[in-house]
């Protein structure tokens, strides 16, 4: 099989599956009471909420910046301003929208100061030689690698709106309570994604299906 019927094979909600936290972030019947010990002063509570919600910040920071080490540290800042801010957090409301706009925050204030872009000519650095096996080439690691570059070169925007909607596979409601955008101008923002990140994908040769 040579390497282009490999890419016609992994198709873009596919490559979104793979990338995708395994929990679901509903909110826990004890998040409120955790919070209101930790406002009393009980700092280990806290350390629940990091371990229930690490996966989660790590993936999406690293979705937006791209970067290990730069995803870690973000992720980090995010569970120190959501400590530090617990005072304001809105008792009734979901906690990890909450920390989904803190995380969000932190990842706009990177992008504002790298203004990093990658060119969609990079992406063959990481497309499938022929040489390769097609199990190598169907691998998760190979296809997430794909997609990332390839949301890299989105403008934020419109990445962090992909990233909620097919990767963390929330609903537009609480998409609009987690970056203050309302309902109509997200699903242009992601419908536009969504053709860019088509022609970049197909230019690399992954459909979009």
């Amino acid at each position: 099989m040579q390497s282009n019927d490999l890419r016609k094979n992994v198709t873009f909600f596919h490559l979104t599956r793979l990338m995708g936290t395994t929990m679901k972030n509903d909110q826990q019947p004890d998040e409120e009471a955790i919070i209101r010990q930790c406002l009393d002063g009980d700092k280990d509570s806290y350390s629940v909420l990091v371990d229930r919600y690490k996966a989660m910040a790590y993936n999406v920071t690293y979705r937006m910046v791209g970067d290990e080490d730069t995803a870690k540290d973000l992720a980090q800042e995010s569970f120190i301003a959501a400590y530090a801010g617990l005072d304001r957090f809105r008792f009734g409301s979901k906690f990890s929208s909450w920390l989904y706009s803190i995380i969000l925050n932190k990842c706009r204030d990177h992008l504002r100061l790298v203004k990093d872009t990658v060119s969609t000519d990079d992406l063959a650095e990481v497309m499938p030689d022929k040489g390769i096996s097609p199990e190598q080439a169907a691998s998760a690691h190979q296809s997430s690698d794909v997609l990332q570059r390839a949301l890299d070169a989105l403008p934020p925007e419109y990445r962090e709106v992909l990233i909620l909607k097919h990767i963390e596979e929330l609903d537009y409601q609480e998409i609009a309570a987690i970056t203050g955008a309302g309902i109509p101008a997200l699903k242009v923002r992601a419908h536009r994604g969504r053709e860019m990140l088509k022609k970049i994908l197909e230019k690399a040769g992954v459909t979009h299906e």
